[in-house]
Order: structure tokens, then sequence, then C-alpha cells
């Protein structure tokens, strides 16, 4: 998906502003060198500043270090005025990034690598990037305080003027050295963390991605380590007096109402969650509906086991068909034929969720793109069966024409009119 990554970094900063406070997002990328052993970071989880260090900015072994510091950065500057961080997303595309979405205090970056041995270079605003003293054979950390955007009446113009510094100084400074990247605030730039306003960004997060980028097509859902797509809306179907050949009723989940929320630990169990507002579900109107899928990891592969519905009541729906197991880690699942799943109803009736085409992939760490697919339908279906048998048959009766054709055996000798006629005696028995 083209600007996946962005996608991703507006995800985790739309959450960041949420649940911050005192954190921001942070961004590191480096274009040549691939990061090691980093663990797959949770759209909710918070990183203070030790475990960024240690595990985080440690698994791109960085031996100069580019670090931005922006006055302030939140979910307004990057999902609101994404279109202003042009470089910034053709960097992400093109780079070994990692996302971050809340870091406390990552600008203490600054102070503290100087003592673990790091030559510090400080940029200020306006002064030009080409006359850095770097030392060739020491580690080096240049530190670029991004033009102040909190006293500029237009941020629009502000956030565009940051990405052009960061432009101005790569450029140049990437010339001398290869760096690893780190883009940061020092604060946050929107502070109202009122319940009611948790709540209403926690229901508008997908759906406000999705309505911006195009290529966030309806029913793909990330959350947690989990990504989800379902190709057309989801149906149950109700039967009777356990008679699961027609249903009496089908119900259809609109997915143009849903937003999405990742929970679970992501070690060795991960859920997403699907949330719907306003739908209809048979005779019953529901303000709010949600659907957790479910995922179980078991050593190095996981498997899909079930999904949870919550309305009115709780439906547990276990998978009937196909079996969804034994796929590999850091390979997604693809089946474009429908799954079913069986509710654990006891009464006269009982229902079925049917997933029309869907892949998924949890336990992720590339959120926003698919990893290679593990497909339900195998590469020797019915119909390439046939084809093989038809053309192996073709193949055979060629062969025996072609084997007969080559034993067939012509006389040696032919008769001669101008001399004597070839005689060939018969013995009589």
């Amino acid at each position: 998906m083209t600007g996946g990554r962005l996608a991703i970094f507006c995800l985790f900063s739309v959450l960041c502003e949420i649940y911050g406070k005192d954190h921001v997002p942070v961004l590191i990328w480096n274009t040549k060198q691939v990061q090691e052993g980093v663990p797959a970071v949770s759209a909710l989880q918070y990183i203070n500043y030790g475990t960024f260090q240690a595990k985080y900015l440690a698994a791109f072994k960085p031996k100069n270090i580019l670090l931005f510091l922006q006055d302030a950065l939140s979910v307004e500057d990057l999902s609101s005025h994404a279109s202003e961080f042009q470089h910034v997303r053709q960097w992400m595309e093109k780079s070994h990034a990692l996302y971050l979405p809340n870091v406390e205090n990552a600008a203490h970056l600054a102070h503290d690598l100087p003592s673990h041995g790091y030559n510090v270079v400080v940029l200020e605003p306006g002064v030009p990037a080409a006359g850095l003293d770097l030392k060739q054979e020491d580690n080096n950390l240049v530190v670029v305080k991004l033009p102040t955007t909190l006293t500029n009446p237009s941020r629009r113009r502000a956030l565009q003027k940051a990405d052009e510094v960061m432009q101005n100084v790569i450029s140049k400074v990437g010339e001398k050295r290869e760096f690893t990247v780190i883009f940061t605030g020092l604060k946050p730039s929107v502070e109202d963390h009122s319940e009611q306003y948790e709540d209403r960004i926690r229901v508008r997060v997908s759906r406000s991605l999705k309505a911006y980028y195009d290529d966030w097509p309806i029913g793909f859902h990330v959350g947690g380590c989990t990504m989800l797509y379902l190709h057309t809306n989801m149906t149950i179907n109700y039967f009777r007096d356990n008679d699961t050949d027609t249903p009496y009723r089908t119900d259809i989940i609109d997915e143009s109402k849903s937003s999405t929320n990742g929970t679970g630990d992501c070690t060795n169990r991960a859920t997403i969650v699907i949330k719907y507002t306003d739908i209809t579900i048979g005779d019953d109107h529901h303000a709010k509906a949600s659907f957790e899928f479910t995922f179980q990891r078991k050593n190095l592969v996981w498997e899909f086991s079930s999904v949870e519905s919550f309305s009115n009541t709780s439906i547990v729906y276990t998978l009937v068909s196909p079996d969804i197991s034994g796929i590999p880690l850091g390979m997604s699942y693809s089946c474009t034929q429908k799954i079913y799943l069986r509710s654990n109803d006891t009464g006269s009736s009982i229902s079925e969720l049917v997933l029309n085409g869907i892949q998924m992939e949890p336990f992720s760490s590339n959120l926003g793109k698919f990893s290679n697919a593990w497909d339900c339908i195998g590469f020797f279906t019915v119909p390439i069966w046939a084809s093989l048998l038809v053309t192996l048959l073709l193949v055979t009766i060629l062969s025996v024409g072609m084997y007969m054709l080559s034993n067939i055996k012509t006389m040696d000798r032919f008769d001669d009119p101008k001399g004597q006629a070839i005689m060939v005696p018969a013995t009589a028995e």
C-alpha cells in the first residue's frame, strides 16, 4: 500500500494525542541499515526513556545520529497537516523506519548521549549546515533545533518550514556521513485529554485515517500488532432447530460504520476489536456493537481461533471451516472463499458468522503492509489437477504415436527397370 508507513505513523500519533500527556511520537529511520531484534510496538504502549534507548534505538546500532527537535509535536501536526511533511513521507517510504507512538522525554537524548562518547554539534535555527565539524573517528550527534511553531500564527506554514529545514540539513549532512535520523518533539502541542475527547478520538481513529488515505479501503483495520482486511461486509446467518441448510434470516454488518481497537499482549495472544456504531442486526438497532478477533501464537506459528460478538449479549463464534492454523510468523493469511464460524448458542436457534473474504496478520512489527500471504487455496486446485491430467493424456497419446511412427520399417531394395527383377522365393509347406 502506497503511503502505508505514513498512515501508521499518523495512527500512532493519534493514539499518542489521546494518551500522551508528557509523551510524544518518535520516528527513527536509516536509509541503509536494517534494524534487528526490535519487538512489536502496540499503539497503546507507553515507552519510558530507558526502554526507548536500550531496546529500540540500540537496534539501529547508530554511530552517527541526526536528531531533529521540534518545540511541540502531536496529532494535529501529523494527521491534519500530513501534506506539509512531504519529505518525511518520502523518507519513511524509502528507509528502514521504526515508529514509536508514546515515548517519554525522547528529547533527553541530546543531554544523555554525550556521556556515551558522542561528539555533540548543535544547529540552531538559521545556522547553515555546511560548516559542521564532524569528527572522523568518533560517534557524532547532530542536534537540529527546528524553527518554533508555537509562536507562528500559521501552524501549517510553520510545519512546512520545519519539513524544509529537515530536507536541507539531510541533503547536506547526509553527504558527509551515514546517519540514523530521529524526529521528535519536546512536548505535545495538543493538551486536551478529557475523557470525552479520548472516547471521541478512539472511535474516529480508523475512520479518519480511511477517509484521509485513499489506499486504505473500507474494511482495512489496524490495532495493536494486528492487521485485518475484510474484502466485503461480514454476514450473520440464523437457523432454526439445528437446520443449517437454509437460514431464515441473514444480517449484513456495514463496514462503513466501523472503527478499530487492538488489545492483547502481542506475545502469545493478540486480539483486534472492530467496533460498529448505529447498525441494525435482525430486528434490533444497536448504538454500539463490536467483534473481537482472537489469535494465538504457538512457538513459531500462529492460528486464528474465534470471534466474540458484543452487543446486547456476548456470543462466541468458533471456527468451522477452513482450518486456519500453522501459519508461520511473519506471514499473513489470505482467503477469498467464505470462512464459517459457528456460535455457541444453546437454544432452539443457532447463528453463523460468515467472513466473505479476508486477509489478516497478527504479531506484526510492520503495520500498514501485509507480509507474504499464506493462501487458503493450495496451488494444486481441482481445475489445475484437471488441466494437468488432460495435458498428461495428450502428451502420452502424442508420445505413443511418435514411437509407432519411428518403428515403421521400409523396403531396403527396389526393382531396377533395366536390370533383372527381384525374385522372392516362396517356400511351399
